[in-house]
This record gives C-alpha cells, sequence and structure tokens, in this order.
C-alpha cells in the first residue's frame, strides 16, 4: 500500500477509509469460512463471533497496512535476496505484534479472560502469520507491478514530448532552410543567372536549373525523415554551393575534404546544410572580396565529425539566435543524440559531431 501525503488530509482520510474497509471485508470473509467449515464456530454466536474476527482483521490489518509502505520505502534498494529476506521477517513480526494486539482487543472486549490471553495467543498466531505474508507479498508485488506500470508510462509520455519537439525543431530547421532558397533575391538571382546563360552557355544553365529543382526536391522529399545519409546532405550542399558560386563567381571559394567510407552515416537533414548556410550568410556575402569556405568530415572512434570553417571574423555561442540556425541544430542533437551529439565552436571553426550508426 501506498504512503499518503500528510498535506492532503481527504485523500489520508481516504486511504484509512479504504484500509479499514478491506480489514472488514478479510474478517467478514473469515467469519463465513469458519462458520461453514468448523462444528464450534456454528455453536457460537454469530455476531459475537463475527465481532471477535473483525477485531483480529482491523488490529492485525492496520498494523500490517501502515507499517509495510513503510518498510517497502526503505528496503527496496536492497539486493533482491537480501529485501525479500528482510520483508519477509518483517512480516511475522508484524503478524506477531498484531495478533497481540488483537488478543489484548478481545480481552478489552470482554470476549476472552486473562487466563486465556497467551492460549489464545499461540493458537491464533499461525494463521495471522500465514494470512499476513499472503496480503504483504500480494501487496508488494502489486505495487512493484504498479510502480512499474506507471514509471513506464512516465517514460513514454517523456519519449513522445521529446519526440514531438524534435520534430518540432526538425520542422522548423526545414522551413527557416527553405525560406532562405525562397527568399525573392535568391530566386531572382538564381533565375537570373540561369537566363543570362541561356544564350551563351545553355548547358550551364541546364545544370544549374537541375541543381535548383534538386535543392528544392531534398526539401519535400526529407520532411517525413529524421535523418539523411551524409551522401544526400553533401548533394544538397554541393548544389547549394554550386549555385552560391554562380551568383557570387569569384568572390566564393570552397574545398571538400571528404571521407568516402562515411556516405551511409546518418545525421539529421539540414546538419551540414546549415553551418555551410551560416558561413555563406557571415563569411561571404557581407565581404565585397568575398570569402573561402572549407568542408572536412571525417570517421573516428564510433562518431562522425564534421568542421567548416571559414575565412570570416568569426563568432561566439553568444552570438546565437533563439530559435534559428544553430541553435535550433544544437537543440536538435540534444534531442536526437543525448550527449553523444554535439556542436563546437571556436573562432570561425565550427565543428558538428554526431554517433555512427545512430538513428533517431
Amino acid at each position: 500500500m501506498r504512503w499518503v501525503n500528510s498535506e492532503q488530509p481527504g485523500l489520508c482520510w481516504r486511504h484509512v477509509g479504504m484500509v479499514l474497509l478491506f480489514n472488514a471485508a478479510i474478517g467478514l470473509v473469515l467469519c463465513l469460512l469458519n462458520f461453514a467449515y468448523n462444528p464450534a464456530a456454528r455453536s457460537s454466536e454469530f455476531g459475537f463471533y463475527l465481532l471477535a474476527n473483525m477485531i483480529y482483521a482491523q488490529l492485525i490489518g492496520c498494523t500490517a497496512a501502515f507499517t509495510m509502505p513503510w518498510l517497502a520505502v526503505r528496503i527496496w534498494r536492497l539486493p533482491g535476496p537480501v529485501m525479500w529476506i528482510v520483508y519477509l521477517l518483517t512480516l511475522v513480526i508484524i503478524a506477531a505484534v498484531g495478533t497481540l494486539l488483537a488478543v489484548a482487543g478481545l480481552l478489552v472486549a470482554g470476549i476472552i479472560s486473562s487466563n486465556q490471553y497467551w492460549p489464545q495467543f499461540v493458537g491464533s498466531v499461525r494463521t495471522a502469520t500465514l494470512i499476513t505474508l499472503i496480503v504483504g507479498i500480494a501487496s508488494f508485488v502489486i505495487e512493484t507491478l504498479r510502480h512499474r506500470v506507471e514509471h513506464t508510462t512516465l517514460q513514454l509520455k517523456q519519449q513522445q514530448l521529446e519526440r514531438e519537439r524534435a520534430q518540432k525543431l526538425v520542422l522548423e530547421a526545414r522551413l527557416s532552410s527553405l525560406q532562405s532558397r525562397l527568399q525573392p533575391h535568391f530566386l531572382f538571382n538564381t533565375i537570373n543567372s540561369i537566363l543570362s546563360m541561356i544564350r551563351d552557355e545553355p548547358k550551364g544553365a541546364e545544370e544549374m536549373l537541375q541543381r535548383l529543382s534538386r535543392l528544392l526536391r531534398y526539401a519535400l522529399d526529407s520532411q517525413e525523415r529524421s535523418t539523411v545519409s551524409l551522401g544526400e546532405e553533401m548533394k544538397l550542399v554541393s548544389d547549394y554551393l554550386e549555385i552560391e558560386r554562380t551568383r557570387f563567381g569569384q568572390r566564393l571559394t570552397f574545398s571538400i575534404d571528404m571521407d568516402y567510407g562515411a556516405m551511409n552515416c546518418e545525421l539529421p537533414p539540414y546538419a551540414l546544410q546549415t553551418l555551410v548556410e551560416n558561413s555563406m550568410k557571415y563569411a561571404v556575402a557581407p565581404r565585397r572580396e568575398g570569402g573561402r569556405i572549407a568542408i572536412s568530415v571525417q570517421r573516428e572512434n564510433g562518431s562522425l565529425t564534421i568542421t567548416v570553417t571559414d575565412d570570416g571574423p568569426g563568432f561566439s555561442h553568444d552570438d546565437f539566435t533563439e530559435g534559428h540556425g544553430l541553435d535550433t541544430l544544437e537543440k536538435r542533437l540534444a534531442l536526437l543524440y543525448g550527449e553523444a551529439g554535439s556542436l563546437s565552436l571556436e573562432g570561425s571553426t565550427v565543428r558538428l559531431r554526431v554517433p555512427v550508426g545512430v538513428t533517431a
């Protein structure tokens, strides 16, 4: 049975009432069984015999009901065999003490005389011990199962909340990334570049249009996925950089140092893309001379490490904007991988680390 919070008096009285009612039911059942199978009991007055059984049931039952929860709270962390030995020995003691109180109750009620006290105790303690052991073990098992069910339910709710948060962050990241591609000036410059290439470089214009199409297709295809392969992400980044290089011309240079054995590793959609966009926004676009972006991908010690470095002014963790870009990516990593995923900053270098082979 549970301990009841003393700050909730209504709940406390309901708990006491349930204990008394449960004990009364046990006393009534024992009385009926004795009357059914014990000829000596049938020769007694039913009311008198019922009163005796109720005294037994209430005194022994209340002793057990308000002692076992206190005991269980203090011994459940012990090793299994030790815990059960302590619990069973305590139940035997509870049965003996409860029987002493019950026989004393019979004495006070005038049902037995003082000379009958110890013979009555000896005759009753065995039955009381057996019932206390049965009820005590059953209560312990039931409470243990109830606790496990509640713990499992709480874990499932927590996991559901984390999944919902992760999905929300993923959607925010996709929306942010898609919006960055659909900005009027981005589309205008990309389409302008394509139009200017149609006459003199029709093949280049066709390739640029294909890259734009793949970029938008990726945004649609990855909507229901919490992770994508590194290969898919690299294609997205390559298309994005090629489009931006057409837009910025010689102002943008980039390099990719790739561990091609890691192409099937999983990572969150737009993880690498977010890092590259950040460099484009702060290191390349604002500067007349443009900038350089270097991407390095390595797999080692069970982790996939992606490093993006630019020649911009750099920034710190305090420069994160709530709900956008690197801030959203960092939260997604925490939800998907816990401490196994990380995002670290070193001047103008951003390093992303995710566990290899772990999917959300």
